[in-house]
């Protein structure tokens, strides 16, 4: 069992709630957590927007029900993010399919246009968010993973239809909003995340049925 200390703002629902999630080698509930499968669409819309972080320590991810991906990826950093997506109230399979979008899962990729890492941050965001959650290395997977699923949560915060959440995510706000404006809500970025999104969702619904 791998005991995470995992820096994120994380705001827990009540009404979709189906279980507690307890500290490592103590009885202390540390928060009630969505089940994504009953959370409609991808990311979880409370009114709440995070501006710092707090640190919460994990016993598991398979305690949360964490199911490695056969990909070029660490299964340390894959319980990782599913820890942490779970702790954002973001679908975990939506997190990935948009890590393979962004880097086809490398670690220490920068784009011709500065976007760094498994989610390509973008220089443009890294001195806001050195100053929101206390990144410094965008290369280091962990802290690129630490940033990228922040500015998702805060953008379901704003967003309700996930593409938009992708277009805002892919060419900003003000590109997306471009966009929005002449009518158009989808883009091939877009339709390949989703696309990726449902073959993750399906391997997971495979690979539970087999333990079970």
């Amino acid at each position: 069992m791998i005991s995470w200390v995992i820096v994120l703002a994380i705001g827990f629902l009540s009404g979709f709630s189906i279980g507690k999630l307890r500290k490592a080698d103590t009885n202390e509930v540390v928060g009630t957590l969505v089940h994504f499968s009953e959370v409609e669409p991808y990311g979880t819309i409370d009114g709440k927007t995070f501006s710092w972080g707090l640190t919460k320590e994990w016993t598991s991810g398979a305690e949360l029900g964490f199911i490695p991906l056969e990909i070029e990826m660490d299964e340390e950093l894959q319980e990782f993010i599913y820890c942490l997506s779970y702790g954002y109230n973001i679908d975990y399979a939506f997190v990935m399919g948009l890590i393979e979008a962004e880097s086809t899962y490398q670690v220490d990729v920068i784009s011709s246009t500065n976007d760094y890492g498994l989610m390509q941050i973008n220089t443009i965001n890294h001195e806001w968010l050195t100053e929101k959650i206390g990144v410094t290395d965008f290369l280091d997977p962990y802290q690129n993973i630490r940033s990228g699923i922040y500015i998702l949560r805060n953008l379901f915060e704003k967003y309700e239809d996930p593409e938009k959440v992708l277009m805002a995510y892919n060419m900003g706000e003000t590109g997306a909003k471009r966009l929005w404006d002449n009518g158009i809500y989808e883009t091939n970025y877009t339709n390949k995340v989703i696309k990726n999104i449902m073959e993750i969702k399906n391997y997971i619904d495979e690979r539970m049925e087999n333990y079970e």
